[in-house]
């Protein structure tokens, strides 16, 4: 499976990752500095599993 983050704000972002097939699997209020800036988390379903 693969992950990724996405800044909340980031709307291309996320309608790309979107687009190409990634599920938003959860959210997190902080980024990975712990600053104010909240992620979408996406997965991409593996199929060969």
């Amino acid at each position: 499976m693969r992950k990724v983050d996405v800044n909340e704000q980031n709307d291309q972002a996320i309608g790309f990752y979107r687009k190409m097939g990634f599920l938003e699997s959860g959210r997190s209020e902080t980024d990975g500095m712990g600053k104010p800036y909240p992620l979408i988390h996406f997965t991409y379903p593996d199929s060969s599993i």
